[in-house]
């Protein structure tokens, strides 16, 4: 219990009242009055409120995306039997913005007030959410605050409002297709299509040899490109990945592509898989597809932090190669990195290649680019343009090497890298790289 407002200023009033009794004697005893009225309401307040109870629930776990703003509702009631004023203050965990919500509502017998806060997700992961505070009052004269016992958690995810988005835009272009079907394409692919006598052109190599010696006469088999197709994306999460682009790290921004690409490729029929690496490779998320897969990689990634340590691209290409056992497109999403460190890079996308295809998405350095384009006007600006001149070149050397290597090379801003990711893929798949 605490001296509410209205408290406070009848406070005041008196005090200056007494104050000109000094001179007025007369206003002694209507001020003694007073103030034990004041005294006796107050008193009565405070009983009134002590034997109140307030009943709040909201949901007990809360799922938001990060760099989204969302509302998370707090429902509250009163069993007292007349109205009161009540303040909700919520303190949120440093996964949130703001640091704290509050609001004021008059709070009627048998109300169920409903608190709305807008609150945005800035880093993912998980946290508790403590207590939300009230303070009540009914003439203003007392404030009785307390804790009220509801307990949550809260989960930041990868953005996925922009999947569902693009979720929107797909369903709209499928359903014009209602009713039509793709047919299979023949060609030198993985999955057998079908048995057939032999005509002459037939490359021998297609030849089923055992059946022909059942059927006594030349059968070929016709084989088709792959419906399912096995995609892995590994997110760096080095020291480089901790830097932030537009609020959000690098990492984040590599998350959001690689979910992007996910339901794309789930919509494509694709496997896909996901890990993370640094100084050595995790194991992640073997390769698959459906809805239960797309929950497993957000769950997966939702987890995913940068670490300070360096990136080792040759321990990633030697798990790789253990691992999968089919031709894969490897997407790879990194910054690029420093001189001294780009040989392993390009060591790694040797092992990867030919047996598989590797597809580098380098986070570009808009900043460093346009030092580097920028006319300097005095020595100090020559100084600056000089060194980025020599760190962008050194960049486009280096995702020349890489392509001269056999790798597929993107270079994009970290915001865009979901849409050029995206881009690259559905040109591997056009042009039939797997």
């Amino acid at each position: 219990m605490r001296p509410g407002e209205r408290a406070i200023r009848l406070l005041a009033l008196l005090a200056l009242a007494a104050v000109a009794a000094h001179w007025l004697p007369a206003l002694g005893a209507p001020l003694a009055a007073a103030v034990l009225a004041l005294g006796a309401a107050a008193a009565v307040e405070a009983g009134s409120l002590a034997r109140t109870r307030l009943a709040a629930e909201r949901p007990a776990r809360l799922a938001l995306s990060l760099d989204e703003p969302e509302e998370v509702e707090l429902a509250v009631a009163s069993h007292a039997p007349r109205a009161l004023r009540l303040v909700v203050r919520q303190v949120w965990p440093p996964l949130l913005e703001p640091a704290a919500s509050e609001e004021a509502r008059q709070l009627r017998p048998g109300e169920l007030a409903r608190f709305r806060f807008t609150v945005r997700g800035v880093e993912r992961g998980r946290a508790t959410l403590p207590p939300p505070h009230a303070a009540i009052t009914r003439w203003g004269l007392v404030e009785r605050r307390l804790a009220l016992p509801v307990p949550g958690e809260v989960q930041v995810l990868p953005n996925l409002k922009a999947v569902g988005r693009l979720h929107r835009r797909l369903n709209r272009f499928a359903l014009r297709g209602l009713g039509s079907r793709a047919s299979a394409r023949l060609g030198k692919g993985r999955e057998f299509d079908r048995l057939r006598d032999y005509v002459q052109g037939d490359d021998l190599r297609d030849v089923a040899w055992k059946a022909s010696a059942r059927h006594r006469k030349l059968i070929v088999q016709e084989l088709r490109l792959d419906r399912s197709q096995d995609i892995v994306v590994c997110l760096d999460r080095g020291h480089r990945m901790a830097a932030r682009v537009a609020r959000l790290t690098r990492l984040d921004h590599a998350i959001h592509a690689a979910l992007l690409l996910a339901y794309i490729s789930n919509r494509m029929e694709d496997r896909i898989g996901l890990l993370s690496f640094a100084a050595e490779a995790e194991q992640g998320i073997a390769q698959g597809r459906g809805r239960t897969q797309l929950r497993r990689l957000t769950a997966y990634a939702t987890d995913l932090a940068p670490e300070v340590v360096h990136t080792d691209y040759l321990a990633l290409a030697a798990h790789l190669r253990r691992r999968l056992r089919h031709r894969t497109l490897v997407l790879i999403l990194t910054a690029l990195p420093e001189l001294e460190e780009q040989g392993a890079l390009l060591a790694a996308a040797e092992l990867l290649t030919p047996q598989h295809l590797p597809l580098v998405v380098l986070f570009a350095d808009p900043e460093l680019e346009a030092v580097a384009r920028l006319r300097p006007a005095d020595k100090e600006e020559l100084s600056r343009t000089l060194v980025a001149r020599d760190l962008w070149h050194g960049r486009q050397q280096m995702v020349r090497r890489l392509r001269r290597r056999g790798a597929l090379v993107v270079e994009t801003p970290p915001g865009e890298a979901g849409i050029e990711a995206v881009n690259a893929y559905l040109d591997v798949k056009r042009a039939q790289r797997l």
